[in-house]
This record gives C-alpha cells, structure tokens and sequence, in this order.
C-alpha cells in the first residue's frame, strides 16, 4: 500500500443531503471517526428536485440542532390537489403523527444541500468536490481500497465502510452489481424554474399544488412556491408509461404550462428545464453480505412511489446508518452493524413504501383519481391521510382499508354526509 493512501473509518461517495447527514450523523455520534466526503460536482451545485421539504426533513436537521439553516424561508401552509374534470381540494397540511413541526418549506437545491453540506464541513468532516468515484476493491481484513479522480489527479483512500450516497445512477451501486429498478419500479420527471407575479393570489396562500391524470395520462405535476416569485415546477410519469405511450418530457412540461395558464397563473422566465429518474422505494436492492459497503438514498432506491419525494428518506438513512455502525468501526462487526441498518430501515418504512406504491397504482386510474378527489373534498380524515403519505410515515392498516373501500362504495348523494360525522 502506498504511504500516500488517506485512511478513514468511514467514505462516503455523494455529498447531498443522504450522504452529507450520514457524514453528520457519524460525527454526532463518534467525534473521534474520521470521515471522508466525495462528490464529482463542486458546490453549490443544482439538483433535478421538486425543492420541496417537510416535517420529515426538519426532524433530520433539529436531531443535532441544525435547524437553523432554514431561517428566513417562507413557510408552505396548504396543499392544493386537482384531477380530472377540474376537481380541486385545498387543505391545510394536519399535524402529522411522528413528526413535531407540519411545517414544508421549498428551497432551491442548490441552497439546501450547500447548506447541509456545510454543516458536515464544520463537524469536521474531510471533504473532497469535483472528484468522481472510479473504483473499490476489497482487502483481507474487510478494509476497501476507494479509487477518485478529478481532471488532475487521482486519489486512493482506505476505508473500514463505504457508503454509496451517489443518486439514482449510483456508480457504488453498479459496481455491487446491483439490478437498477424496472421501468415499473421507476418515473421520469422533468423540472424547471420558473417567476409567478400572482402565484399566491391566485390560490389565496403559500400552497403546494399537486395534478394527478391532468397534464399527463397517469401522471402527477407541481407547482411549488419557493422565495418571491419564484415557483419549482415540473410533471413526471412512470418509465414503463413514459416508454409505452413515446411521450416527450418537453412536451409533458408545455402540457402542464398550458394548465397552469388556464388557471390563470402567470408563467414568466422559463429555465433550468431538467430531467430526471425516480427509482421507486416499492422496488430496493438486497445486500452483497461480501463487502462492508451500505447504500443510502437514491443510490438505494428510496423515494417515494406516490409524492417522487426522497430526501427525508435518504437523510434517514445516512442518520439510522450511522447510529447502526458507529460504534462497531473498530470491530469485526462492521457488517452485522449494516445488516441492522437495513432491517431497522425497512421495519420502519416499509408498510410506509407498500401503501404508497399502492396509492400509486389507484391514483393511475382517472376514475379513481376523481373518486378519491370527491370523497376528499368531503371528508377530512380522509385528505388528511392522503396529505400523511404525502409527507409523513403513514401506511394503510386493515382499518383504513375497510373505511376507504367503504367510501368508495357509497354513493356520491350520500357523501356529503361523512362531513357531518
């Protein structure tokens, strides 16, 4: 081994908010780990996202009293949710179960993650931008050789645990030999930025609007209110629909542009039209048990089937990842630390992922879609658990099963009386 090599107990590859509160976790938990960030862009750099963050988010961040990166931001109140046939419900976002603040703030990426990112530099974590991934191979001792480079030069480190936190083209991924998910298993989104003089007048309030079956058979858009003027729009559908129907996310994106202005929303500045993959949570890779590597995030297919949401998800894991490992770093128990991660994970949200997967599937069906709008529109527990999925832990029990089905079965004349109960 050359006397060069930088040694760690824990390299991360991926510095946006999984793998940067993975860095912050570890260091939380066990000042004395060193610890090794890598990312191939340099920072601030912009991210493909929705921008939309929410109790989830916030929790991560007060876990180790960092919450105060979101001072100053404006605060969303309310959700809007439209479907076909113009059907619209508004509702302010219920106080979710596990989380202390039903709070959603929209941040531009490329301000969130510099952020988070900022507070693993100040932690004391080593940090290495605009190097890309190449290579690990693993050592007798379970140790990893981990090969970067960048246009200058290439760096060799030595670590006790990688983490894989690089998106959903995770090169750590590829190299584990992974499957990527299906096209059932996964979306395309497109977004883009865009200045809306009355936006908020428009809808009365800082609200998130979601469109389910408008602007794209089976898919879902948003508009999202960020700072002044400016709104994070975009639309997504599945891959399997996107490949099946040769759609065009340009278009999908004009399509929805269309409606916005036939809401009478002002759309002005056009730009950073980007597009994206979503790997579904209802589809996650099972462990290579041979290497002492753990994914997190996009790179492990952690986003939500329903919302397209995933940086709760990801910041979860970096934290439940590390509170599974750090104290095993000097020990032979490395792997079983990481088998523990995983299996708390999928305890924890699994049910989560199932029913969002579930909602998914039903929310395809305009029929459907306009259905659930109704009942909704009547009913507040019912939009109240649409909004939990939306943006908390919630899941279908055998309870709600039997009381949604009964509301799909009723009648519309009778409806109206489930408001009254």
């Amino acid at each position: 081994m050359q006397k060069n090599v930088k040694k760690y107990d824990v390299l991360i590859i991926g510095a946006g908010p999984a793998g940067a509160n993975a860095a912050i976790s570890y260091k939380n938990l066990n000042p004395d780990l060193v610890v090794g960030l890598v990312d191939k862009s340099i920072f601030p750099r912009d991210k493909s996202c929705g921008d939309a963050i929410g109790p989830g988010v916030i929790s991560a961040l007060k876990r180790f009293k960092n919450e105060h990166i979101l001072e100053g931001e404006p605060q969303v109140v309310s959700t809007t949710l439209y479907g076909p046939d113009n059907i619209g419900i508004q509702n302010y976002i219920p106080q979710v179960k596990n989380k202390e603040d039903s709070i959603v703030y929209v941040i531009p990426r490329i301000d969130l993650d510099n952020r988070i990112l900022n507070l693993a530099k100040d932690s004391g974590v080593d940090v290495y931008e605009g190097y890309s991934f190449v290579d690990f191979t693993s050592n007798e001792d379970k140790s990893l050789s981990v090969k970067v480079k960048n246009k200058n030069e290439d760096l060799e480190f030595l670590t006790k645990i990688l983490v894989g936190a690089d998106g959903a083209n995770s090169r750590i991924r590829k190299k584990l030999n992974y499957n990527q998910n299906s096209d059932w298993h996964k979306a395309i989104a497109i977004r883009a930025y865009i200045d809306s003089p009355n936006y908020l007048e428009i809808f009365k309030e800082r609200t998130l609007m979601f469109e389910i079956n408008v602007s794209a058979d089976k898919g879902y858009a948003w508009a999202f209110p960020s700072k002044g003027n400016l709104l994070n729009i975009g639309i997504g559908v599945p891959v399997s629909i996107f490949k099946k129907d040769k759609l065009d996310v340009n278009t999908l994106l004009d399509n929805f542009v269309s409606e916005l202005e036939g809401r009478g929303v002002i759309v002005e500045n056009i730009r950073k039209q980007k597009s994206y993959l979503l790997p579904f949570a209802s589809s996650r890779p099972k462990r290579n048990k041979d290497f002492n590597v753990a994914l997190i995030g996009d790179a492990s297919s952690m986003i939500n089937p329903m919302s397209g949401e995933g940086i709760f998800y990801g910041m979860e894991a970096g934290y439940l990842l590390a509170k599974n490992t750090h104290h095993v770093i000097d020990t032979n128990g490395i792997s079983l630390g990481i088998d523990r991660y995983e299996k708390e994970f999928t305890k924890r949200f699994r049910k989560h992922f199932l029913s969002c997967a579930l909602a998914r599937l039903i929310l395809q069906s305009p029929f459907m879609t306009k259905r659930l709008l109704r009942i909704a529109s009547k009913d507040q527990d019912t939009i109240d658990f649409v909004v939990e999925l939306l943006f908390d832990e919630a899941y279908l029990t055998i309870k709600e099963v039997v009381k949604i089905s009964y509301k799909f079965l009723l009648p519309s004349k009778f409806l109206t009386s489930l408001s009254k109960n």
